[in-house]
């Protein structure tokens, strides 16, 4: 699997705002001062790969900014690949997006979740590893980029040094299955306990099932016995009911002669309920049809409005005389508000506001055409002051100058001080006098220049009071136009307002001085009042002939009862006459039916008796069947726990100490090769004839000065820093030999040099040289690298903003 960076952009990840990188092949170096962000850049590529790992979304989004992103391009065996990953600050916390997360293929963009992210860039680079969210890729870091100081907490930390190792070489299963194999036996001990238990009672049960069987032969002899007893219980039985059913027989009859009559008499009394109640509806028919009467009279006497319009057009009517009225009030009320507008404006301006508004305009660009010109002059006035007061500065310098001269000349003896030959008196006097001259034409200058200072000062203040009478009054104009502007505006709408039109439509002759809403409203009650009064009328006349109607029918239905009663009547005395023929034979059928109860109740407890010997027979037999499903059951819990006991036994005495023997080989094998790798990776970083490096039995390297072991930690900081790199590089190199899918020709080293001297710096190179990888990225502070490598990328912080610069 070959892999290569290509570029990385970088958007509110820790000190970065927006940074693009592009990465070259060969050997590049980041460089910076510590602190300016350069192993940000390669927690940035981890991150976009591989997501947060153990690295908390916390740290890596900037405080200053709620989102977060990095898009990492690169290509794997040639195929370019370019993901995506954005981090999110809600109130709950820092976390990536899902919905901003994508990895583009062949430039096809798939959304996917981080996890599944993940999962995907694995496959990609060919990574046999699990895609936990929260762990870092064990090949990634070991076989291409290992933080140095991460590699320095290995070297002092024995328990994490052999873990990095074990999962480094994939061989911490085996740890992994030691652990695995000591919980599975105790699960087994517990099991087996468990399953002892189970078949522990095989003997009980064998002692129930023969104390059921004795049981169950007891049972059968007396539900014998009670068979037979019922058997001539049933026979009396059926004589007893023979003897019964002709007493019933003739006590039927009498029954039906008994309901036929009460059948009867309720007929009877239910004809003359009902003819009650036809009476009392005929009296309130009689009430109800009065009524109906006298609600027909007054209604007839409300007549129909004189209007040719039906309901829906007067309702048309009052919608539009009701729109008019809205309107007109609606004007009326603007016309009111412009008046006072344009009252206020006349009040506030007075006789401007008469004034044209392109004459007031007009004015107003002459006057600021006036304000730049002066401006503009004012400026040159100020430019010449400036210039004068540098010529009186330099007059006055040159003037003093000479003055001090002609002290000192005044000062002179007989020789000259510099070429020490005689000076005259008239030559003294020539001196003097040429340079006072010179003092009285600076001072004839000087005064000039005064004078053109007063000159220009003076009208730099007439100039200034000008400006101002100009701002003033050009003030005054522009507070003036908006009211010339808003008065016309209004007196234009005020003019264009219709309300006459609107009015003369109210003055209609029909509606007699009336509001039109009002007089169509009340038109339009008394034509629904005349409506809704026919269609009363029409009501109750529907209400009298249904009501007549019922009367007729009610006097047929009284007419069929009264008949009906007189026929029944006859046929109850009828049956009167043949009860009396049938004495007391209801007496006989209660004593024959009370002997029979007492010979059922004899066979039911007889039966109950049987059923009760029967269930518990049954029982006894379940309880047998029950038994001896158990001691089936106990019988196969007991072979279970013999496979039990077996496991248990190979695991203690074989499989858990095998695993141990296992590991211990597997460890000192990749020892030899990791001891011999790391020897020579320190040959070449440690040129010390008297020091000496490997790798013990527990991986931790022993250096060795003069035949006498030494501690790591009393060594200096680069010999620290060279053991680290060499364990480092030993790492990588194992890893990429083992690692089937990682023949990677990209490697990150991260402040591979910190404390290294300068000799050793030397070193770097053959390192370098040694590794043979396309692609190399460093990051360091050291400058001394610039010279062994290819690209070089300057990384600054400033403002705590970090920037990424390429040197060429």
């Amino acid at each position: 699997m070959q892999m290569i960076l290509n570029s990385l952009i970088i958007d509110n990840i820790r000190s970065y705002e927006h940074e693009e990188v592009e990465f070259p092949r060969g050997i590049s170096l980041f460089e910076g001062d510590i602190g300016s962000g350069k192993s940000t850049v390669l927690m940035a590529i981890e991150f976009a790969l591989f997501g947060l790992g153990s690295q908390k979304a916390e740290s890596l989004l900037s405080k200053k900014y709620d989102s977060g992103s990095v898009i990492l391009d690169f290509s794997v065996d040639g195929e370019r690949y370019e993901i995506k990953r954005t981090l999110l600050r809600k109130s709950s916390g820092v976390n990536q997006d899902p919905k901003n997360s994508w990895i583009k293929i062949a430039g096809e963009k798939e959304l996917l979740s981080p996890s599944e992210l993940k999962q995907r860039v694995l496959q990609v680079l060919k990574f046999n590893e699990p895609a936990d969210p929260k762990a870092e890729s064990k090949i990634f870091r070991y076989a291409i980029f290992t933080p140095q100081e991460a590699m320095k907490e290995v070297l002092f930390d024995s328990r994490r040094r052999l873990e990095t190792i074990r999962k480094a070489f994939g061989i911490e299963d085996y740890s992994i299955a030691h652990s695995n194999a000591k919980e599975v036996l105790s699960e087994i001990k517990t099991k087996s306990a468990i399953l002892k238990e189970r078949f522990s009672d095989i003997t009980q049960l064998e002692s129930e099932i023969a104390e059921s069987k004795r049981m169950i032969s007891e049972l059968e002899s007396e539900i014998s016995q009670n068979e037979k007893e019922n058997a001539i219980l049933k026979i009396d039985e059926s004589k007893k009911v023979l003897e019964l059913k002709e007493l019933q027989s003739r006590n039927n009859d009498l029954v039906k002669l008994e309901s036929k009559k009460e059948n009867l008499q309720e007929k009877i009394e239910a004809g003359k309920s009902r003819i009650d109640a036809i009476e009392q509806e005929f009296a309130d028919y009689e009430i109800e049809l009065k009524e109906d009467n006298d609600k027909l009279e007054k209604l007839l006497e409300i007549k129909k409005p004189e209007t040719a319009k039906k309901i829906p057009e007067i309702i048309k009517e009052i919608k539009k005389f009701q729109e008019i009225s809205d309107r007109l009030i609606k004007l009326k009320s603007e016309k009111d508000s412009l008046s006072n507008d344009i009252s206020r404006l006349k009040e506030k301006f007075g006789e401007k506001i008469d004034s044209e508004l392109k004459s007031m305009q007009s004015a107003l660009d002459d006057l600021q055409g006036e304000k730049e010109s002066l401006v503009k002059f004012a400026d040159e006035i100020v430019e010449k002051l400036d210039k004068v007061k540098e010529q009186q500065v330099q007059k006055q310098t040159l003037k003093e100058s000479i003055e001090k001269e002609i002290a000192k000349f005044s000062q002179l003896g007989n020789a000259c001080p510099t070429c020490k030959q005689e000076i005259t008196q008239d030559h003294h006097h020539s001196l003097v006098d040429e340079k006072e001259k010179e003092v009285e034409a600076l001072k004839m200058e000087l005064k000039s220049i005064t004078d053109s200072f007063f000159e220009s000062n003076s009208k730099s203040k007439e100039i200034q009071e000008k400006l101002e009478a100009y701002e003033k009054e050009i003030a005054e104009i522009q507070k003036i136009i908006p009211g010339i502007e808003e008065y016309n505006s209004k007196s234009s709408r005020l003019q264009q307002l219709d309300i006459k039109s609107l009015e003369k439509e109210f003055q209609d002759s029909k509606f007699n001085g009336r509001n039109p809403v009002e007089y169509y409203t009340e038109l339009k009650d008394d034509l629904m009042k005349f409506e809704n009064v026919t269609d009363q009328i029409k009501q109750i006349v529907e209400s009298k002939q249904k009501v007549e109607r019922t009367i007729q029918n009610h006097q047929k239905e009284v007419d069929e009862i009264l008949s009906q009663i007189s026929e029944r009547e006859a046929e109850l005395e009828q049956i009167r006459k043949e009860l009396e023929s049938f004495g007391d034979s209801g007496s006989n059928v209660s004593v024959k039916e009370s002997e029979l109860d007492a010979l059922r109740r004899k066979i039911i407890e007889n039966s109950s008796r049987i059923a009760a010997s029967a269930e518990n027979l049954k029982n006894q037999t379940e309880k047998i069947n029950q038994n001896e499903s158990k001691i089936i059951q106990s019988r196969k819990w007991e072979s279970k726990y013999k496979k039990f006991d077996q496991f248990q036994q190979w695991l203690e005495a074989f499989f858990i100490p095998t695993i141990s023997q296992i590991e211990k080989q597997v460890l000192l094998s990749i020892l030899q090769n990791f001891n011999e790798t790391y020897r020579r990776w320190y040959s070449i970083l440690v040129e010390d004839p008297t020091k000496e490096s490997r790798i013990d039995e527990d991986f931790t390297p022993i250096v060795n000065q003069d035949g006498y072991d030494q501690e790591i930690g009393y060594l200096s900081g680069g010999e620290k820093t060279s053991i680290a790199l060499a364990y480092r590089l030993t790492l990588n190199s194992l890893m990429r030999k083992e690692t089937e899918s990682m023949k990677s020709n990209l490697l990150i080293l991260d402040e591979p040099t910190d404390g290294f001297s300068k000799n050793q710096l030397g070193k770097i190179r053959e390192v370098l040289d040694e590794l043979k990888s396309e692609q190399i990225i460093l990051v360091s502070h050291e400058k001394e690298l610039e010279a062994y490598v290819d690209n070089i990328f300057q990384i600054s912080k400033q403002d705590g903003i970090s920037k990424v610069s390429r040197s060429n």
